[in-house]
């Protein structure tokens, strides 16, 4: 075992039940004092130790709903964060956009100031025409009419004779105020309507961006507070499970002392009958009391089962065991009680020599073979030399061959 030796009481109380953890924050102190564990009022019972199972079921349960809870929000966190991204690049483009239209603009605007001035000098170089012709003894009648014509001076060529009237009034200055009027009129409207739209897409984009920064906003703050509730809940989980640990070491701590209470009872009673203290003998089992080959393998199987799970002093299971309380749980599941200690468990079967072991058989170690009392450690044999055990503080349930130093001669075949 590779194990200092231990006082006759260690030995005899066996992988650990003495031992009780420091009460955390929040859980009852409990000690062991005298050969007695004791609580303030008394040693926990079976109904507080369960209680306090419950309250870690419920914590478990209540932890594994916020972090499903923090899983979805981070989840729509996630989601939103990625529309943001893909709305903030349409913003930027809606930008880019804004600047080409403002840039058209202004270019518009050049344009459309060219157009009038071109379209004024028309509207000069006609009047000056008519002047002109009111001056040299044409009067107002032709040009007036050309002008005056409600249909423009178009309809009034037209109507007079395209040859007389080019060479009488200058029709390319009449066809350039006209173009000229035209072409300002369409820059004006293009300019004007051009700068709405991208004024109001800006408008929109800017809306929509402020939105969805807002509502990522929001989420994040979801998120925060769903992983600070899940920390919240995890930390009374740890002092739950920690308080049942308590409730749990205390408990077996005082059944422990209970039984080395009567074992030195006994003891005493043996020295004074003449028998030696330190023995303990196997009962005169019969030979069907044995438990079967199938029961010793439904032990070795469940054992099996609970590789990994933490050493525990006075643990029994679900979540973590010593070395007797596997022992234990794995033949209830084989249909056979035992006791939760070593001393009880060396004499609940009969005894089969190490080279008969079959699966399930129960094997022990001490600091003296030829002293049972000295037994400190059992492990559930597998077969091939090998068993299945809970070693010791800060270890945790794995397979291990069964030649340690301290290996008893005689194994435990459990009775049924």
């Amino acid at each position: 075992m590779r194990r200092p030796r231990r006082t006759a009481l260690r030995a005899l109380i066996g992988c650990g039940l003495l031992a009780v953890p420091s009460a955390t924050a929040g859980a009852p102190a409990y000690a062991v004092s005298g050969g007695t564990a004791a609580r303030r009022g008394g040693a926990p019972t079976a109904a507080q130790v369960g209680a306090a199972a419950g309250r870690v079921s419920a914590r478990q349960a209540q932890l594994g709903a916020s972090r499903k809870r923090l899983s979805a929000a981070s989840a729509q966190l996630t989601a939103l964060q990625t529309q943001a991204e893909v709305l903030t690049e349409r913003y930027d483009q809606t930008l880019v956009d804004e600047q080409r239209a403002q840039t058209a603009y202004q270019v518009t605007q050049t344009r459309l100031a060219a157009a009038d001035q071109t379209a004024s000098a028309s509207q000069r170089a006609v009047a000056g025409l008519a002047a002109e012709e009111y001056e040299g003894g044409g009067g107002a009648g032709s040009t007036t009419a050309m002008l005056g014509d409600a249909d423009g001076p178009q309809a009034y060529l037209n109507g007079a004779g395209l040859s007389q009237v080019l060479a009488q009034y200058g029709t390319e200055a009449l066809a350039e105020s006209q173009a000229s009027q035209v072409v300002a009129g369409v820059f004006r409207t293009q300019a004007h309507d051009l700068l709405l739209a991208q004024q109001a897409d800006l408008r929109a984009a800017h809306d929509l961006k402020l939105a969805i920064e807002s509502e990522v906003a929001r989420q994040r703050d979801l998120v925060r507070a769903a992983k600070a509730a899940a920390n919240q809940v995890a930390t009374e989980l740890a002092a739950a499970r920690a308080h049942q640990e308590a409730l749990q070491a205390a408990r077996q701590a005082a059944l422990a002392a209970a039984a080395t209470e009567q074992a030195t009872s006994a003891t005493q009673q043996a020295t004074a009958a003449g028998s030696p203290a330190t023995q303990i003998q196997a009962p005169s089992w019969a030979l069907t009391s044995r438990a079967s080959a199938t029961q010793g393998d439904a032990a070795a199987n469940w054992a099996l089962s609970q590789l990994g799970k933490p050493y525990l002093w006075g643990g029994a299971g679900p979540a973590s065991f010593d070395c007797s309380g596997l022992s234990m749980e794995a033949w209830a599941h084989a249909g056979v009680p035992l006791l939760h200690y070593t001393g009880y468990q060396w004499v609940e079967g009969p005894h089969v020599p190490v080279d008969q072991l079959q699966r399930g058989d129960l094997v022990f170690y001490a600091t003296d073979t030829a002293d049972p009392a000295t037994i400190h450690h059992v492990g559930i044999y597998i077969g091939n030399g090998m068993m299945v055990d809970a070693p010791h503080t800060g270890a945790f349930v794995r397979v291990d061959n069964i030649n340690w130093p301290g290996l008893m001669p005689v194994g435990v075949r459990p009775a049924s």
